[in-house]
């Protein structure tokens, strides 16, 4: 009767799991049996079956949580300081001193790179940079940061400059007295004396 108790459970509890076929017979005298064997007065019963769980399975499927990543480092800004948007430097010789500013500090592998008129002029480690001999006339700068692969990883704002050159004569072109220039302007020729033209008498001062 055990058995029967036993068999009865699974086949109400365990539907869910995959099925088997089983035939249960009663005798005469009322007693049921079960039985892998096919009778004719069997009666045909379908139960589920329990697969076995492997124990090294189990605990390789416990689900792994994800570290967490570090921070990637990032630069929060990069500006250029000097020249201001706009300004108008007054330069003979062309030259523009830039500076910028750059939060947190330059790794030891990233480098600093200078763009003017969108060609690359200067890369380097400084924040600060001189041009020489820049043309007269309206420019545009740029700053990137690249890593040790050359990829930019921080781009600065663009500004705009202006350059104002004075020109300088030498001092073979001033003492040229046919080129007139304002340092060295026409001369006013002194009137011809004639009997037309007679020179005027000097007043003596008193």
């Amino acid at each position: 009767m055990k058995i029967i108790f036993f068999l009865l459970l699974n086949f109400f509890f365990i539907s869910f799991l995959p099925a088997e076929i089983i035939y249960k017979t009663i005798d005469a005298e009322g007693n049921v049996s079960f039985s892998d064997d096919r009778t004719k007065e069997a009666e045909e019963i379908i139960i589920k079956t329990s697969k076995a769980i492997n124990a090294s399975k189990a605990q390789s499927s416990k689900a792994i949580l994800p570290k967490d990543k570090p921070n990637k480092f990032n630069y929060t800004n990069l500006t250029i300081d000097i020249p201001k948007d706009d300004a108008t430097i007054h330069s003979g010789g062309g030259n523009v001193n830039i500076t910028a500013m750059l939060m947190p500090k330059l790794l030891e592998n990233d480098v600093i790179v200078l763009f003017m008129d969108g060609k690359e002029v200067q890369r380097g480690k400084s924040l600060s940079f001189l041009l020489e001999n820049v043309d007269r006339g309206t420019h545009e700068i740029y700053m990137t940061i690249e890593n040790q692969v050359k990829k930019v990883i921080k781009r600065s704002a663009k500004i705009i400059f202006h350059v104002r050159r004075v020109v300088q004569l030498s001092p073979e072109i001033r003492t040229d007295p046919k080129v007139i220039t304002p340092l060295n302007p026409p001369k006013t020729p002194k009137p011809t004396i004639s009997p037309t033209n007679p020179p005027r008498p000097t007043i003596p001062k008193s």
